[in-house]
């Protein structure tokens, strides 16, 4: 009897502390413009999480998804020779149609214009969705706050929710991360699968 209330323990305090911890670290690597490429950055996926190891970001991959690489045709280009103001990482959407975008903002200008009100200029021309309401919010990942920008969208009077995130790196990226779905409840169970180095 005791020996079934040791492994009855046991293997609840795996499920515990499986449940309670984030993931796996994150393993970072500096930007190097002479080594580090496009893809470098924008990531890859490693069985079920994707990883930037440059941006010093990870998500833990589940569900009915698919993966799109917008930037795939430019993985190989060194950084010392990228032109782009910015990086798309993956885009992510689920079968529940809620949809997340990893950007790495390197031009200043950008990064400047992504934390004032042009942001939500820019999501009422780019959203066939209004911008129906829309709050600078401090988002918590973690142990972490991020400013965020949360917002409720309409079209035909539906309405989703978005969420994009602001994660300033030490290496002097902008990470924005854009979040939507249906309702916020949607749109928080994503976000908090993020994970910062």
């Amino acid at each position: 009897m005791k020996k079934i209330l040791v492994i009855i323990l046991s293997v609840a305090i795996l499920l515990i502390s499986g449940c309670s911890s984030a993931s796996e670290p994150i393993t970072t690597v500096p930007l190097d413009p002479e080594t580090t490429t496009v893809g470098d950055v924008a990531g890859t996926v490693e069985g079920d999480r994707y990883i930037s190891h440059v941006g010093g970001i990870a998500y833990k991959l589940n569900g009915d998804y698919t993966v799109d690489w917008p930037d795939s045709d430019k993985r190989n280009i060194l950084m010392c020779d990228y032109t782009g103001i910015d990086i798309c990482g993956p885009v992510l959407i689920w079968s529940n149609k809620s949809s997340m975008n990893i950007a790495y903002v390197l031009d200043e200008k950008l990064k400047a214009d992504a934390m004032n009100e042009y942001t939500l200029e820019q999501m009422n021309s780019r959203s066939k969705y209004n911008v129906k309401s829309a709050e600078y919010v401090d988002y918590k990942i973690g142990d972490r706050s991020y400013h965020a920008l949360k917002s409720v969208l309409e079209n035909n009077g539906k309405e989703a929710s978005a969420l994009q995130i602001y994660a300033f790196q030490d290496n002097g990226m902008l990470i924005l991360i854009s979040i939507s779905g249906r309702s916020f409840r949607d749109v928080d169970k994503i976000a908090k699968n993020l994970q910062f180095a």
